[in-house]
């Protein structure tokens, strides 16, 4: 543990392909409960695309105000829906009085791959009268995976050096879009028949709540979840460099995450692994340069094996699984959640379980 400034989740949001809201998402993935199968999307030899999606009653099901602009679509309708959905449930249990400012992560950058506009997903975010957000402070960050442990940092500046009592932090992400898949699949990464090294693609969004209140955030058998100052790393040997891959970037991470932390050894690991042999020399560097931090047998858990690769959605989500099994874990305090995106960045924090009474 640390004394260090943290920031304290006063709530959170998910929907992935195995839950429409965060206790049902986290149940099946404790059960080990997979949304894989083989959708309507196909490769170019005519094979089905294997993916994890929402099932689409999920969105019949609720009320939105969408402003479809001229270039609506599925894949539109979809990354919009998720995050109304996700930012609900995120604020559902707060009295928030003043609108307040939104850090929201968005896919990386694809030569010719055209993601769901930003500004019309914001300017549908803005929309939803029952979504406390200030229209001249959304901040957005496009790195993938990792840019929700990055979002961090911006959040520790608006809740402590701008004073803001509240920030939302998160996602919306969704691979149905036959530009993005063709990417994927040109360089043989998605998850179809004959296929031995690929991932599923996946849909979800999550949110945080994110507060510097003690007395703000949410609590479970008398705990409260901090997230600590995040790490972060920039891997030169990534997929789209001619670098030599070393695992540097992780390990960077992971030391600055880890840096001022004196509890006992950290046995759970949340990860972004998705399937791909890729990322495992990553995660093995950075956890055996590091080992004094962790059990001899640590766990890791990476839920894509459950809900498919969430891209910018990832990071926001395990940071809330990490968080909500926390609570829900007696004796334990600490998981270190890390999440590692296609391009250099790697983002790592340290989420720690803090008896409420003590801290008030």
């Amino acid at each position: 543990m640390s004394d260090a400034p943290k920031l304290y989740i006063a709530g959170m949001g998910m929907i992935t392909p195995v839950g429409a809201n965060t206790a049902m998402t986290a149940a099946a993935v404790k059960a080990g409960v997979s949304g894989y199968q083989a959708s309507s999307y196909y490769t170019k030899k005519g094979q089905p695309i294997t993916m994890a999606a929402i099932p689409e009653e999920v969105f019949r099901s609720e009320k939105f105000q969408i402003d479809e602009g001229d270039r609506y679509g599925d894949l539109y309708d979809h990354v919009i829906k998720m995050a109304i959905l996700a930012l609900r449930e995120a604020v559902a249990g707060q009295s928030i009085k003043n609108s307040i400012p939104l850090l929201l992560t968005l896919p990386e950058e694809v030569p010719g791959v055209e993601h769901t506009p930003t500004k019309l997903l914001i300017e549908n975010l803005l929309n939803q009268s029952d979504l406390p957000l200030r229209k001249d402070a959304v901040r957005c960050i496009a790195t993938g995976r990792a840019a929700g442990i990055e979002a961090l940092d911006w959040a520790f500046s608006h809740l402590y050096a701008k004073g803001e009592d509240f920030v939302l932090l998160g996602g919306s992400d969704c691979h149905q879009d036959y530009p993005r898949l063709r990417a994927l699949e040109a360089i043989q990464r998605v998850l179809a028949p004959n296929v031995m090294d690929g991932f599923a693609p996946g849909e979800g969004a999550g949110f945080l709540l994110l507060t510097r209140h003690l007395d703000r955030a949410m609590s479970h058998a008398n705990h409260i979840i901090g997230l600590c100052q995040p790490g972060r790393g920039v891997e030169p040997g990534h997929f789209a460099s001619n670098e030599a891959y070393r695992g540097d970037g992780l390990d960077e991470a992971f030391k600055k995450a880890l840096n001022d932390y004196s509890g006992d050894g950290i046995h759970t690991i949340y990860s972004s692994l998705n399937g791909e042999n890729f990322w495992a020399k990553e995660y093995g560097v950075a956890t055996l340069r590091n080992k004094s931090f962790f059990q001899d047998k640590v766990a890791i858990r990476h839920p894509a094996d459950c809900f498919g690769d969430l891209g910018a959605a990832t990071s926001p989500v395990l940071m809330g699984l990490a968080a909500y099994n926390l609570l829900n874990e007696p004796g334990v305090t600490t998981h270190l959640v890390y999440s590692s995106s296609d391009g250099a960045a790697r983002a790592a924090v340290r989420v720690e379980k803090l008896p409420r009474m003590a801290n008030l």
